[in-house]
């Protein structure tokens, strides 16, 4: 019997995708472990070696799995999909999966099924699916596991580990028998594509009568707001290749320098920090460009008197930062220029000393603009203040709710005045408290007589 009948026929007569699957019972599940190697399947010499596929990094298999306990708690009916969207298009975006397995492998796909039956030796309450194996492929990417695979278990953290070609029989199986389909992302407007979640539960639905999709749409999203001890670990870690990065920058600008040779100094001391990545892609802007928000083009020769913005920031095992300063190019500020950057830096202030629990975002964005309004400059700060940093640098958070306590969320008020040739913004990220706020990036100057000390003494 091919797989899509022997699937079709488990569908059938009521049986749950993973019922050949022999799974622990919920309350003793482990991580898997490592199962005896005959004599005859250990590795022959000359055989290619295998890419990892699992978390890597400081954060271990365990952790991840006790996000996805922690996420099958919030939900008690229903089988959830979580498909790996990960893209990197000016800006990481996509990273639920990742927050819940540490696989950035593409194609992959999550399923968590909490009223799933317990059997004998596996979890099958959670499912990871690979892509599909195509040998033509893998001559030019490399090779891949095949499945079973225990060593691929004990790697992931996942005692049920099938192909992604198996998920719409997965998907159906729990139309049937879990109390339909739980949608736990969130809701994107167009031009925006639409989440693969969704295009795969229409399908589901296109092949039942009246499967139930329970809408609990945020609920990750939510999760995520509030950063772990290992997240803020890794985060602060990000937040030094930053400031490594801007160091460079400061002793990079000068009159008569390219925007991108600033750039590719700020870019070079990320790397050489240890960071892997970019965070977003960099924007350095000088003169009227720093007052386009998200200039690109950095191919400008920066000249005497004016300012300059590098908003620019590196990652730390895919964790974000998100710093923006704003500099002299000629090393000293001209006293219009610091009038400007001193209400910025007040309405930054005013927005930092806003900030604890319980307070809403849209508080914190009253306290800047208050600021710049009574300078007069309201109809100049074109965007918020603020938004949740974390796996992406515009992480996924309620925007309305009362902030909780271990968010972490930039404050960058700005002022853009095109017709005067300059812009200014000032952004920083702050961890909320009980009590108030905790500045992360503080280490990086900002103070506009420390910045034009700096800028002497590099120069």
């Amino acid at each position: 019997m091919t797989h899509a009948l022997r699937l079709t026929a488990r569908v059938a007569l009521g049986c749950t995708l993973f019922c050949s699957s022999l799974s622990l019972a919920a309350d003793e599940a482990s991580l898997p472990r490592p199962a005896p190697v005959g004599p005859l399947a250990t590795p022959v010499p000359g055989m290619p070696e295998l890419p990892h596929v699992g978390p890597r990094g400081t954060l271990g298999a365990d952790v991840y799995r006790k996000r996805r306990r922690a996420l099958m708690a919030s939900f008690k009916t229903g089988a959830a999909l979580v498909m790996n969207e990960m893209t990197f298009d000016g800006l990481r975006e996509g990273m639920d999966f990742y927050y819940l397995t540490g696989i950035d492998e593409a194609g992959a796909a999550l399923m968590l099924s909490p009223t799933a039956p317990p059997v004998p030796y596996r979890d099958s309450r959670e499912a990871l699916f690979l892509s599909p194996l195509d040998v033509e492929a893998e001559r030019w990417h490399g090779a891949r596991a095949e499945l079973p695979s225990n060593s691929l278990e004990v790697a992931t953290g996942f005692t049920s580990v099938y192909r992604s070609n198996w998920v719409p029989g997965a998907l159906l199986d729990a139309c049937v028998h879990r109390g339909g389909l739980t949608y736990l992302g969130q809701f994107t407007p167009e031009p925006a594509p639409k989440p693969k979640v969704m295009d795969a539960y229409a399908k589901a639905q296109e092949r039942t009568y009246g499967c139930k999709v329970n809408d609990l749409n945020g609920t990750l999203a939510r999760m995520r707001e509030v950063k772990e001890p290992g997240e803020l670990a890794l985060m602060r870690q990000a937040i030094v290749y930053t400031g490594a990065g801007h160091a460079a920058g400061l002793k990079a600008v000068h009159p008569g320098a390219h925007e991108f040779e600033v750039k590719d100094a700020v870019e070079a001391a990320f790397k050489k920090a240890g960071s892997r990545h970019l965070a977003y892609d960099s924007i350095v802007g000088s003169g009227t460009n720093a007052a386009f928000l998200h200039y690109g083009k950095d191919d400008r020769v920066m000249k005497a008197g004016e300012l300059v913005l590098l908003d620019v920031a590196a990652e730390a095992e895919y964790y974000a930062s998100d710093v923006t300063r704003t500099l002299p190019v000629s090393g000293k500020f001209t006293p219009e220029q610091r009038a400007l950057y001193d209400v910025v830096l007040k309405a930054q202030a005013a927005g930092i000393a806003a900030a604890k629990a319980g307070v809403r975002v849209a508080d914190i964005d009253a306290a800047t603009r208050h600021v710049i309004q009574e300078a007069g400059y309201n109809d100049y700060y074109l965007h918020d203040c603020c938004h949740f940093v974390g796996l992406e640098v515009h992480d996924p958070g309620d925007y309305d709710a009362p902030l909780p306590a271990g968010a972490v969320l930039t404050v960058e008020p700005g002022i853009y005045l095109p017709q005067r040739g300059m812009g200014v913004r000032i952004e920083d990220e702050i961890l909320i408290t009980p009590t108030g706020a905790e500045l992360l990036t503080g280490a990086i100057p900002k103070d506009p007589a420390e910045l034009e000390r700096l800028m002497a003494a590099g120069h």
